[in-house]
């Protein structure tokens, strides 16, 4: 979620491994309750903007957050709200306000993985500005802070179902580490997304050798599962509005007329590798 320096596509359709047989269920949720579960979950609380000059507050609060029919629904909209510059746990008490509300869940503290596969079924939002994300930071910085420790994107697009010369419905994986923010790099492949308007299931299946990024069971990207990738990491769902990603692509800039937009997500599921 976080953007680097570089980007560079690592290995083609033919080098991809196959997706591994039989695996073991660890972790889920299938979002079957009426509210998000506190055991697995915890909602951010704060405008930092990730790093990427993103225009939204994150808030905790049925508007950004709905867990109903079994889906989880993460919805941006256009409100005015108030928060933290700095996200929960730093000294910074500084208060900032926005334009933009949107929610932000994350497993930290609760639930971290290493190897194995992650799998998510969600429903991307469309419209220019919007940067829907399932993704993974360490649980413990233990080869410096970001981003030092890595960064996994499982999937990740923006300005879906934007119609301009150049654009593509396109949905990305990606790593990203380096010795400072300055020498930040990314390692990412993508994929065509279609339908844009369906469910898709995004998956990350990674060993101590290799992590194979898929979309609807068909790899389409692979990178060495070198260090720092041989840690825990925590999953991220959120959906951001604006950022120097989405703002400079596209037709440019946040379509207000794209919202209220909604992530939906049926379930997310964890394997232990076999």
């Amino acid at each position: 979620m976080r953007r680097g320096r570089l980007a560079i596509l690592a290995g083609g359709l033919a080098a991809l491994p196959a997706t591994a047989g039989a695996q073991t269920l660890i972790w889920s949720d299938e979002f079957d309750g009426a509210r998000l579960d506190p055991a697995k979950w915890t909602p951010s609380q704060d405008c930092w903007g990730g790093g990427n000059d993103e225009r939204q507050c994150y808030v905790d609060d049925a508007q950004a957050l709905r867990v109903a029919d079994g889906m989880l629904r993460i919805t941006a909209r256009r409100r005015a709200v108030t928060g933290r510059a700095k996200p929960l746990g730093d000294p910074s008490a500084e208060q900032v306000g926005r334009r933009y509300a949107s929610g932000r869940v994350q497993t930290r503290g609760l639930a971290s993985f290493r190897y194995g596969r992650i799998a998510v079924r969600a429903r991307l939002p469309a419209g220019q500005g919007l940067w829907p994300a399932i993704w993974m930071l360490p649980e413990h910085d233990n080869y410096g802070p970001y981003p030092r420790s890595g960064e996994i994107d499982i999937a990740e697009a923006v300005n879906l179902g934007v119609r301009c010369p150049g654009c593509r419905d396109r949905v990305q994986g990606a790593v990203h580490h380096g010795p400072s923010l300055a020498a930040n790099r990314m390692w990412s492949g993508a994929a065509r997304l279609g339908p844009v308007d369906g469910f898709h299931v995004f998956a990350l299946d990674w060993t101590p050798e290799r992590m194979t990024w898929s979309l609807d069971g068909k790899p389409y990207f692979s990178q060495p599962a070198r260090k720092p990738f041989d840690q825990r990491f925590h999953l991220i769902l959120n959906l951001a509005v604006g950022g120097r990603w989405p703002e400079i692509t596209g037709r440019k800039g946040v379509d207000d007329k794209a919202l209220p937009a909604t992530l939906e997500v049926d379930w997310v599921r964890v394997y232990d590798r076999p």
